[in-house]
């Protein structure tokens, strides 16, 4: 073809030069490469290579079940401790977890835990009370005039319990369960809603049943401090 066609025999011409260059220069450096390589390597059979196969799977293999155990273990003692602390933290006494959570003295957290459970109070209510009103301050005394721990009115204080001072509700006791009993009384006149309660304990209950019986939400965030 190339004798019919001129384009086709230039084409072969110049393909074969360069072709005949490149098997040339690969014979010639065969023998190098041989020797670099060395000629005649140690022949290794089918067997040996499966053998070293097999050690180093193996090999492996025990490196990732020694890592997985120590993972486990470690992953072990971490529950375990956790485990433990929690079942400890469940055998204190009530008393003593509100006074570690809160960070107050052991004796006030056994009276603020009594006096809620006296008033039907629940004790988480009670501490969040008595942080958000006071931060746990027995002579405390607002502007407006309420006293202690939870900041009750002298005149809320003997609607409730006629007969008590002003000076007694500066009594641990005393301020307490009268402002415990205040938040129940709260409770049962909003059948049961404890955030219209707290809501109404802050803001007093006239101004939440002016606003309800506009259809408006007396929320002010007070019952949120308190529960959160």
């Amino acid at each position: 073809m190339k004798r019919w066609i001129p384009e086709v025999g230039a084409l072969y011409e110049r393909v074969r030069r360069p072709a005949r260059t490149v098997l040339l220069a690969l014979f010639v450096m065969a023998p190098v490469g041989g020797i670099l390589l060395n000629e005649n390597p140690a022949p290794v059979s089918a067997g040996t290579a499966a053998e070293t196969v097999a050690e180093t799977a193996a090999e492996t293999a025990a490196e990732t079940a020694a890592k997985t155990a120590n993972h486990d273990r470690a992953a072990d003692r971490t529950v375990g401790a956790a485990w433990v602390r929690e079942a400890t933290e469940r055998q204190r006494p009530p008393a003593l977890r509100f006074a570690r959570e809160f960070g107050i003295p052991v004796s006030l957290a056994k009276e603020i835990h009594s006096a809620a459970l006296a008033e039907g109070i629940a004790p988480r209510v009670a501490f969040g009370l008595v942080r958000t009103e006071s931060s746990f301050r027995r002579t405390v005394v607002s502007h407006a005039g309420a006293v202690g721990y939870t900041q009750v009115l002298p005149s809320t204080a003997r609607w409730l319990v006629p007969g008590t001072s002003r000076s007694d509700l500066f009594d641990t006791r005393t301020n307490l369960r009268i402002g415990f009993r205040y938040l129940d009384y709260l409770v049962n006149r909003y059948d049961g809603n404890i955030r219209l309660a707290l809501t109404a304990y802050n803001r007093g209950p006239g101004t939440v049943d002016r606003i309800l019986a506009r259809g408006g939400n007396p929320d002010n965030g007070y019952a949120g401090k308190v529960l959160g």
